[in-house]
């Protein structure tokens, strides 16, 4: 079993979209949409980002239907329950009520597997717990409850920032995904975590597979057909998108790990703008009505190719 963790330094990243589609992409059993060869792997997803939760919107879950619902991750890491009973009440698979419509409007009913399971936190920011290191372990016998049931991958959404609950959630992983934005704030505070994660290396540590993966990128270039060269803004933005990973010093980063940490983006993988989502949040790579939206393929490749790199 393989556990990737979807890291992000900053909220806003895409992070939690993101993570979903490559989950459901490594779940699918049938071609569909984005979705050109089945993975056909066992998958569960755990929302780690317990104090800002909001995976279960991106399979069109009502905060109202899971808010009085028992055995979330915050119980589970507040509670005397054991890994075998949380995974048994406090999971939600494809079967269940709640993706009813993750099911039907995504076209994930046929081309999905039934067992592709998520651990949903509830969205209640008036609950407040300190986390503390047998945090870690409970969630460590989670994940070996996981094994023992025979999933290839969980995959984490993590919290925003390198607070205690993103440390844990990379402690966790055996592989770690780093989703920024081409901003400044993104991109300085994304280096300067991979350098630091560099750098432990260095010192002894043990140096867990890491990739930056850009978000949200602009449809600029000259086969993109979105943006007319004469419209308002656009040198601009093809000017920004090219000269801040520049002079971030992101490019020469990237080259200098091209086999690690750059991996993806040295091979022109990244995870371009949707132009359906829009500020929504939802699995795309079922849904044939939006055949052919770049971001679509991008979450599918990515998880293609991460299930080629680290097969369970």
């Amino acid at each position: 079993m393989r556990v990737i963790t979807c890291f992000s330094y900053k909220g806003g990243s895409g992070r939690t979209v993101a993570a979903a589609n490559i989950a459901a992409s490594l779940a699918s059993q049938r071609p569909a949409a984005a979705v050109e060869e089945p993975l056909n792997f066992k998958v569960a997803m755990l929302d780690l980002d317990v104090f800002s939760a909001g995976t279960h919107r991106v399979f069109d879950i009502a905060n109202e239907a899971i808010r009085d619902r028992e055995f979330s991750i915050q119980d589970y890491l507040t509670s005397q329950v054991t890994p075998a009973e949380q995974i048994r009440r406090g999971s939600i698979t494809l079967k269940d009520d709640l993706m009813s419509g993750f099911r039907n409007l995504r076209g994930a009913n046929r081309n999905c597997r039934d067992d592709f399971t998520l651990f949903f936190s509830k969205p209640k920011p008036d609950v407040r717990f300190a986390i503390q290191k047998y945090h870690e372990n409970i969630l460590y016998e989670l994940i070996l409850e996981l094994e023992a049931q025979r999933f290839d991958y969980v995959v984490i959404d993590g919290e925003a920032g390198t607070r205690a609950m993103a440390d844990i959630a990379i402690r966790l992983s055996d592989v770690v995904l780093m989703f920024f934005r081409q901003t400044w704030q993104h991109i300085d505070g994304t280096l300067g975590v991979a350098l630091s994660f560099q750098e432990q290396a260095q010192q002894g540590g043990v140096m867990l597979p890491m990739y930056l993966l850009p978000t949200c990128v602009p449809l600029v270039g000259p086969d993109d057909g979105v943006y007319r060269e004469n419209s308002p803004g656009f040198q601009q933005l093809k000017s920004q998108t090219e000269d801040i990973p520049r002079e971030s010093g992101l490019e020469s980063f990237v080259a200098q790990t091209a086999d690690g940490m750059g991996y993806f983006i040295t091979r022109g993988m990244c995870i371009h703008d949707s132009l359906i989502l829009k500020g929504g949040e939802r699995v795309l790579v079922y849904d044939s009505e939006i055949l052919g939206d770049r971001a679509a393929r991008d979450y599918y490749r990515i998880a293609s190719e991460l299930s080629r790199l680290h097969t369970p």
